[in-house]
């Protein structure tokens, strides 16, 4: 039997999407359970969106430890109807942040906009589901998703004071898991990943891409933006044997475009760290280990896939 499709998406549009009231949900996967909870709290939400605790309930059965489960996949557009309608700006920057931190999560294919193939749908405590439900869960998640990347400028505006102290202070603070959100939602998955494992904005880990050692990537003292990379862990290991291999910084002219992008929104938000920090995360260096040339960026992707599968 076909559902009605009742929900009208951007532009007046039909969109499909499982409601909180289908029986399917219990048929969906969180961390810990069934997805009827995860129904049961959205439901709940709608009546106290602002309530910060029972977010934080939430969140903790769709997304857990980089990992998220086909409740989240149905439950983003429900979100983005409560991003949408929240007066509070800690609300909206909660979901729009938690949103993003889920798409980047997502083991998507190919194809980003392929919902319907997305890993989530495969997982083994996961049973197989009839093709209209996956249907209506990939388009709802779809429009959802395009709903909340349209959510960035207006949370920026409404931390325009907020984001002035950043820029004076010279402080990261919040505003990287703010441009983690924003750059999943661009599809700019690899650098969402790194932002959201890295939140500090200083320092980072990475695997060689010839011999696969791990790789320290550090702020040299004194130097805004300049790092080294070491061999070994700089804070629980004496650096004796070697000296670390200084990063050269790729030029304005050889930086990916996204992560062009990512600089320019960084200093919009204040993150001044993190945006002097980008050219060093796409320069060049010599493995400490091997004294193999690599790609500092090609390095730190490989450490979050280890960082994965730990």
């Amino acid at each position: 039997m076909t559902r009605k499709r009742e929900n009208l998406g951007h532009a007046g549009r039909q969109i499909a999407r499982l409601e909180l009231h289908d029986p399917e949900w219990r048929l969906l996967i969180t961390a810990y359970g069934g997805g009827g909870e995860a129904a049961e709290e959205l439901g709940r939400m709608e009546a106290a969106k602002d309530d910060a605790e029972l977010r934080q309930e939430l969140f903790g059965l769709l997304l857990h430890q980089e990992t998220i489960y086909t409740a989240a996949l149905a439950a983003l557009p429900h979100l983005a109807n409560l991003a949408e309608k929240a007066e509070e700006r800690e609300t909206l920057t909660d979901l729009y942040i938690t949103c993003g931190w889920m798409e980047a999560a997502r083991e998507a294919g190919a194809d980003l906009r392929d919902i319907a193939s997305s890993g989530e749908f495969r997982r083994e405590r996961q049973s197989e589901l009839a093709a209209d439900t996956v249907q209506r869960i990939a388009e709802g998640y779809l429009d959802g998703l395009g709903r909340l990347s349209r959510l960035y400028g207006r949370i920026v505006d409404l931390a325009a004071a907020d984001l002035e102290i950043s820029r004076q202070e010279g402080e990261d603070a919040d505003s990287v898991y703010l441009l983690a959100a924003y750059a999943a939602y661009a599809g700019n998955r690899a650098a969402a990943r790194l932002l959201f494992a890295y939140p500090e904005g200083d320092e980072y880990m990475g695997t060689c891409p010839n011999c696969e050692a791990d790789w320290y990537l550090w702020p040299k003292e004194d130097s805004p933006g300049a790092y080294v990379v070491y061999g070994s862990d700089p804070v629980t290991e004496a650096q004796t044997d070697a000296s670390p291999s200084a990063v050269l910084p790729a030029t304005d002219s050889a930086l990916r475009w996204e992560l062009r992008t990512l600089e320019r929104e960084a200093r919009r938000c204040g993150s001044l760290r993190l945006a002097a920090a980008i050219p060093a995360l796409d320069g060049r260096t010599f493995c400490p280990s091997c004294g193999h040339e690599g790609s500092v960026w090609e390095a730190l992707q490989a450490g979050l896939g280890c960082r994965k599968s730990e």
